[in-house]
């Protein structure tokens, strides 16, 4: 069997998502129960674990932006929700997503097509990062004044 060039499996593969976004997205607006077949109980289960750990890491961004509103005396209230706003914002999208994002992976193990990639793990990384380094500024200025 002929070895395929990597550019190939790359045409194959995103090829394989486009076809299957396009099923997805012709099953969207029927009920969750009316697409496709059951699938394993295992991994409907592991499937709602992995929506309630983004939601326990929603939750814990949303009380982490409130702590810091309320606990943080950087000298002003202003530096304290630089912190906190981009935390608790985060939260909240990061609930909605999180649920849109277990009910596409649903319906694709109903439809027997390729499981979806959270698209909000990399701005979830980025902004907890960037809310990092501003911490460590605002501690430094603040430590400083």
């Amino acid at each position: 069997m002929p070895d395929e060039s990597g550019a190939v499996i790359d045409q194959r593969v995103r090829r394989d998502r486009d076809d299957a976004a396009r099923v997805l997205r012709r099953h969207r607006d029927h009920a969750l129960e009316d697409v496709g077949e059951d699938p394993d109980p295992r991994f409907t289960l592991a499937n709602e674990r992995t929506l309630l750990a983004w939601n326990r890491t929603a939750l814990a961004l949303i009380a982490a932006g409130v702590g810091a509103t309320q606990l943080l005396d950087l000298g002003s209230r202003a530096l304290s929700l630089i912190l906190a706003l981009p935390l608790i914002a985060l939260g909240c999208v990061l609930a909605i997503a999180s649920y849109r994002h277990w009910e596409v992976n649903e319906r694709a193990m109903r439809l027997q097509l390729p499981l979806t990639h959270p698209p909000f793990a990399r701005v979830l990384r980025l902004t907890i990062a960037l809310v990092g380094v501003a911490a460590i500024v605002l501690g430094i200025v603040n430590a400083a004044g």
